[in-house]
């Protein structure tokens, strides 16, 4: 049979795409000023246009000079605090092209921009919680801009007229203003709409039903930032989290930040999740020990993230990725100070015995070290820090270090350094957990004073008791009596998982209203849930205990924080 000349596909060639996607033989969608397949995946899109910025504001939608001003500060300042280093483009290039089309998120992006500017000295965090007529004329502004976004996109729904993609970025954006505004439960229950949106979205990615831009746009860049979001608040009770992991195997090398980054944040949701499986077995069963196929899930995960630290340590000093710039070391401190945080949780997380976290004492330093590096990057000329971020910040890392690290200078400076950090990150509020934080450290050294200092008190730690490693990780939970550390709380005066709840809002599982009777407060007063182990008078053995105190610190509208798995009653529990 003669040779036959392979057969080409004739059609007109896009003279209007980008120079990316002509080099990569890929069709580009010409979204401009830079298309979706390029900004998705993190390419320089080059059409060589002038800035969004520029662009005449009479063809934009709505053109009030308060609008284009907040639409302005948006985009000149809000959005890079917003998405970061690693996800300006989508925040400063797909977000406002979809703008220029939606009204209803011209009305979220406009808010979000006022919002920021009216936080230059910190976060209105009790903003809803303000009488309409006792606001300034900004403010009034965002309420009425983001009740006409929201109304919209509500319409649209209604009448089955919405790009679920529309539907998607509408939400993030609304999850920006409802944080900024101090609202965490409902930013929360906008996640959760976020999440279902793209479970549903999934089957109509997999029968072609979404063009292939959008679905790269929703895998490399939507679901990571819900990703992140989720590690910001550690677990999310539920909610189907597993959804935003499917079909994501880590890699071994690590091309940039933006990929190390897509691993840590998977395992930053993973980790946190299992921990609370392991603690809920140990409580409900009152046992010191776990099962063999909770240890097998255990070392899965330390293996994972012991090749992430591997492949990102390589990547940090291999000469040709080079990380120069202040912010790429500043992001690169932030990833080691996550992985710290995390190897402690695994190597803590099968026992219940609290002065296990003294072996980690080098690891807590680390912690401090390095967000001590991303806070130093984040600084903004004025000595500030942004107001608000969507990605991951260094809250969650020195919140852990003030309750787990029982140093009292490492401590301290985690507090320090917290107090500094950016007000909002995701869901999680800075200054809520550096009040929480500071109050277990004073309850705990209180506690201790209690204990005579000249009896020697016995705990249960691993027996395995070699320094910090993944060998640790991997080793028995069996338990012995040692002495505790010396200098250090002793475990009867250390405090565990803990619940902050309003009982107006729902008590925490297993608490009664008589619990909290002798305090004399009224409902909406919060509260400081804790257990603590305490020694049994007669038989020396072990029992967990729960102690209830006032916590008087303001919180902003509804606000629930829960570390460990005594989770909230109410649906709308947050795992922190």
């Amino acid at each position: 049979m003669p040779n036959q000349k392979r057969r080409l596909r004739i059609s007109p060639r896009s003279k209007s795409g980008c120079k990316t996607c002509k080099i990569r033989r890929v069709k580009c969608g010409e979204e401009r000023p830079s298309c979706l397949r390029c900004t998705s995946t993190g390419r320089k899109c080059d059409f060589k246009l002038e800035p969004i910025i520029f662009v005449n504001p009479s063809l934009s939608p709505n053109t009030g000079s308060r609008e284009r001003r907040a639409f302005a500060y948006y985009f000149e300042f809000a959005a890079s605090s917003i998405g970061g280093g690693l996800d300006l483009d989508f925040w400063r290039t797909v977000v406002p092209q979809v703008c220029r089309h939606e009204p209803a998120v011209w009305d979220a992006i406009i808010s979000i921009g006022a919002l920021f500017e009216c936080s230059q000295k910190g976060p209105n965090l009790f903003l809803r919680q303000v009488e309409p007529k006792d606001l300034d004329q900004n403010h009034q502004d965002v309420l009425a801009w983001y009740a006409r976004s929201v109304s919209a996109i509500r319409r649209r729904i209604e009448s089955g007229n919405v790009d679920a993609f529309v539907g998607l970025i509408s939400c993030m954006l609304f999850i920006c203003v409802e944080a900024l505004q101090g609202d965490t439960g409902g930013a929360m229950q906008l996640f959760a709409q976020g999440v279902r949106l793209i479970m549903a979205l999934r089957p109509m990615i997999e029968s072609g039903a979404i063009s292939a831009s959008k679905a790269e746009l929703l895998d490399d860049t939507i679901i990571p930032i819900f990703l992140r979001l989720a590690a910001c608040a550690l677990a999310i009770d539920g909610l189907p989290l597993n959804v935003l992991l499917e079909n994501r195997t880590p890699e071994l090398v690590f091309e940039s930040l933006r990929s190390a980054r897509n691993v840590i944040v998977s395992l930053a949701v993973e980790i946190p999740m299992f921990e609370a499986k392991c603690i809920d077995h140990m409580l409900q069963t009152d046992s010191s020990v776990v099962p063999d196929d909770l240890l097998a899930q255990r070392n899965i995960l330390a293996s994972k993230l012991e090749s992430w630290y591997t492949a990102f340590a390589a990547m940090t000093n291999d000469s040709n990725k080079k990380i120069a710039s202040p912010e790429e070391i500043g992001t690169a401190a932030l990833f080691f100070s996550y992985h710290e945080m995390l190897y402690v949780m695994l190597g803590t997380c099968t026992s219940m015995c609290l002065t296990n976290f003294d072996a980690f004492i080098p690891n807590f330093q680390r912690i401090v070290e390095q967000s001590a590096i991303t806070l130093r990057a984040s600084t903004r000329p004025d000595g500030t820090q942004p107001p608000f971020t969507f990605e991951l910040s260094v809250g969650l890392p020195l919140w852990f270090t003030s309750l787990r690290c029982r140093d009292p200078q490492i401590r301290r400076l985690s507090l320090t350094l917290l107090r500094r950090a950016p007000p909002v990150q995701g869901f999680y509020q800075c200054s809520v957990g550096t009040a929480i934080g500071e109050r277990i450290m004073g309850l705990e050294e209180s506690f201790q004073m209690g204990i005579h200092a000249a009896q020697p008190v016995k705990t249960l730690e691993p027996a395995n008791k070699s320094s910090p490693g993944l060998e640790i990780v991997a080793s028995s939970s069996a338990a012995v009596e040692i002495e505790s550390h010396a200098g250090l709380i002793s475990e009867e005066a250390r405090i565990g998982p803990i619940t902050l709840f309003r009982p107006r809002e729902g008590l925490p599982k297993g608490t009664k209203l008589e619990d909290i009777a002798e305090w004399n407060r009224p409902s909406g007063q919060a509260f400081l849930r804790f257990s603590r182990n305490e020694r049994g008078l007669t038989d020396d053995s072990w029992r967990t205990t729960y102690k209830y105190v006032p916590f008087d610190h303001a919180l902003p509208e509804l606000y629930y924080v829960v570390s460990g798995v005594d989770l909230m009653e109410k649906p709308q529990a947050m795992v922190a």
